[in-house]
């Protein structure tokens, strides 16, 4: 039986719960949620447990199925390349627009998130400050389209999989590496190299969670040949 912390009566803490359950591990992908004995456990209603679900689809951690039960949904590498394509174009553009922007108060902001990640060793927090690192240095660009599409990428499948991927403890170090990289350059207003660092960043993200994805994936068959 999975444990559940508090969660109020609203879909919001409810799909919080699960989020983090889902990117944790704690739900196989490919494995049935079924609503009903769910709810019992969790001791809420249907109701709600069913919107969590709806709003978790919408990030594509859930997959609904026609009159059956839902699924956690499997990780495709490529969904995870496509995403990190979409960041690898945007990015860099929303830098360049935002590092002139910057002033002392933001690139405080910026160094503050960066700092908490020095010190830490939870991958799930790792996940969250990598998110908040990122959109706080992007956040003075004037491109707020492109922010919000960038935003986006950060949630559902690629949360999951950066998980997967700081669980390495030797990962963290080398994240917290690139940022510092990339911040200094912005703080010396130097576009071009804090461009040139954003790109590299992206592009060894998203080498590092094809081959994490690729792994799993192959051990899985692995393991589905082994009891055959």
């Amino acid at each position: 039986m999975k444990e559940f912390l508090n969660y109020g009566d609203g879909p919001k803490a409810i799909y919080e719960i699960l989020k983090r359950q889902i990117i944790a591990g704690e739900w196989e992908p490919g494995q049935e949620l079924k609503i009903m004995p769910l709810a019992a456990e969790m001791d809420v209603s249907i109701v709600p447990l069913r919107e969590a679900v709806r709003m978790l689809a919408s990030e594509n951690l859930i997959e609904l199925r026609p009159r059956r039960s839902p699924i956690i949904a499997r990780i495709d590498v490529r969904d995870l390349v496509e995403m990190n394509q979409i960041r690898g174009a945007l990015e860099p553009i929303i830098l360049a627009d935002a590092v002139p922007r910057h002033t002392a108060k933001t690139l405080k902001a910026c160094e503050k998130v960066l700092n908490r990640t020095e010190k830490v060793k939870d991958p799930w927090e790792m996940v969250e400050l990598n998110k908040d690192f990122h959109l706080t240095l992007l956040g003075p660009s004037r491109l707020q389209r492109s922010l919000d599409i960038v935003s986006d990428q950060y949630d559902g499948i690629a949360r999951l999989t950066q998980f997967r991927v700081v669980t390495h403890e030797h990962q963290l170090g080398k994240l917290h590496g690139e940022h510092a990289r990339i911040l200094d350059a912005a703080k010396r207003g130097d576009v071009a190299a804090a461009v040139a660092e954003m790109t590299t960043h992206i592009d060894q993200a998203t080498t590092r969670a094809a081959k994490e994805l690729t792994e799993a994936e192959t051990q899985d068959e692995l393991s589905v040949t082994n009891t055959a």
